[in-house]
């Protein structure tokens, strides 16, 4: 039996581009399990995701920009499950070629962690907003994590493997991240605080973290929102899993091109040459 992936997509509530999402899932990673986290109000309208995709117990109201409890959630979550890999998917994602386990079973097979645009050591004096509106807790963050130092990564994508998560949610410091992580949700003034967090546990826990290749990191972006024609690029280039991000807007050409993409006959293999 082949390595078993699961995408666990955090969304305030299903929607047309959520069902884009795990269509684009359901065409190019046949085999993989999908998930719904759901960040959305309490009170919001009643509203389900489509019958194949469970909704997550540990689910709780979240904000933009501050989301880091659902990694925790999701990673104590996955500690319990049969994956080989995890991943975090967003609904302003689309996938558009096959061979995402294949190159998660090449590329993990001597790392434990794997993120977009991840870089090790942060300066200082960096001006990454991540790592900028973090500064006034790093102290404390430094203390618990015993290091003086953080990494950095990109949000959407990241691949968490059973090390990962079984070390540090077995780790002597894990409580007390619990603890800073909730306080950080209620009181801190940081945004993002997971791209800073997650791409720097691997050297608190002595783990093995990489960045995608180049050539896939440029499609997996913060803005602009990629055109058409960059979808169709990474599309032909028959080895770039997916893009982001792509603009929730029915009426937008990137939009139309990825339905179209997910409308047309499968052919056994939807790799181009």
């Amino acid at each position: 039996m082949g390595a078993r992936l699961c995408l666990v997509v955090l969304d305030h509530g299903p929607d047309e581009f959520f069902d884009d999402l795990v269509r684009g899932i359901r065409r190019f990673c046949p085999d993989a399990d999908v998930h719904w986290y759901d960040s959305g109000p309490v009170d919001r309208p009643a509203t389900s995701a489509p019958a194949d995709v469970p909704r997550l117990e540990c689910s709780r109201p979240l904000t933009y920009a501050k989301v880091t409890p659902f990694f925790f959630d999701m990673l104590e979550w996955a500690a319990d499950q049969p994956y080989d890999y995890v991943v975090n998917a967003e609904s302003d994602m689309a996938f558009v070629n096959e061979g995402f386990e294949d190159f998660l079973a090449s590329a993990m097979a001597d790392h434990d962690y794997l993120a977009p645009r991840f870089v090790r050591g942060i300066p200082k004096t960096s001006r990454w907003r991540p790592y900028r509106s973090l500064r006034p807790e790093l102290p404390e963050l430094f203390e618990i994590l015993g290091i003086d130092h953080m990494n950095g990564a990109f949000s959407p994508g990241q691949v968490f493997t059973p090390r990962y998560i079984h070390t540090l949610l077995g780790s002597a410091c894990y409580p007390r991240l619990r603890e800073f992580v909730a306080r950080n949700q209620e009181l801190g003034k940081s945004f993002t605080l997971q791209e800073v967090l997650l791409p720097t546990l691997p050297d608190v826990l002595g783990l093995r973290a990489r960045d995608y290749p180049a050539h896939m990191t440029a499609y997996n972006r913060y803005r602009p929102y990629h055109a058409a024609s960059s979808v169709a690029s990474a599309h032909r280039s028959g080895d770039v899993p997916f893009v982001h991000p792509v603009r929730r807007d029915p009426g937008h050409a990137a939009r139309r091109f990825v339905r179209a993409l997910y409308d047309a006959p499968h052919t056994g293999s939807d790799r181009r040459p």
